[in-house]
């Protein structure tokens, strides 16, 4: 890849939130919802600003968290059709096929499959076991939570439950979360000519799916690099959630890589 080659922005911001009224007699009420811009979104929820936000529209104003802000966000798709499927899973994991008896802890299936979907306890459950589930733990989520104690909860519950580590959960403002996220870039820009694949030696083509280290710029073809991961892991897998460059061993989201592509192609 070009050292000139500028970076490009991965994907749009899209997010799943979790939300909490105010009302008094509704202060247990949490509601599950997606959107481009948590930040207007809660203002419309509050009925700062008009549109959307019928359902909650008799529980204002809404609280999403201790300092006026929402509980949490869920980050990091790759689409906002994927955030929709995570978005209907969460609404409701008494229904959906991710969410099996066979794939949650059975102390957990009365929780997670009972009468209190509207409950904050069953949505923090439902939200750390779909994050043990395919195809949402492939996926490069992240989960910005600004209370402190609700993100050690998350934090504990996701450690009990064996989240994988690529998803990181931050104990971060949500409207700082909203404010960086667009800014993360990918250093992938269009093939030089004659440029190779660090790892097959083979010529990068446009139309073939690639990459390029973040840190040290090496190049690959995408199926390369996953092919590399696969045979140099102790539990390789068909689709890996984290890749490492062959040249400086600095490890990537998988996730990001291919969103990375996506992005390219669509310039």
């Amino acid at each position: 890849m070009s050292p000139q080659a500028q970076p490009i922005s991965v994907c749009a911001f899209y997010c799943c939130y979790l939300l909490r009224s105010l009302k008094r007699g509704s202060r247990d009420y949490v509601y599950v919802g997606s959107t481009p811009d948590p930040v207007r979104r809660l203002r419309q929820h509050n009925g700062e600003i008009s549109a959307g936000a019928v359902t909650t529209r008799s529980r204002r104003p809404c609280l999403l968290g201790k300092y006026r802000e929402m509980l949490l966000i869920v980050h990091g798709f790759p689409s906002k059709a994927s955030a929709l499927q995570f978005e209907w899973a969460w609404q409701n994991p008494h229904m959906s096929r991710h969410s099996s008896f066979d794939a949650v802890p059975y102390e957990l299936q009365r929780t997670l499959y009972g009468n209190a979907q509207k409950k904050l306890e069953t949505k923090l459950v439902a939200l750390c076991a779909m994050l043990t589930l395919p195809p949402f733990k492939m996926w490069p989520l992240q989960i910005a939570c600004p209370d402190p104690q609700l993100h050690a909860d998350i934090i504990d519950r996701a450690r009990r439950l064996g989240v994988s580590e690529h998803i990181h959960i931050a104990c971060q403002d949500i409207r700082i979360a909203f404010e960086e996220a667009p800014n993360h870039h990918s250093y992938l820009g269009p093939p030089e000519p004659g440029e190779q694949c660090a790892l097959c030696g083979q010529g990068l083509e446009e139309d073939r799916p690639r990459g390029a280290c973040a840190a040290c710029s090496a190049p690959w073809h995408l199926t390369c690099l996953a092919a590399h991961n696969s045979t140099s892991s102790d539990s390789p897998q068909l689709v890996p959630t984290t890749a490492q460059c062959n040249k400086c061993r600095h490890e990537h989201i998988w996730g990001d890589l291919v969103r990375a592509y996506a992005a390219a192609v669509a310039e």
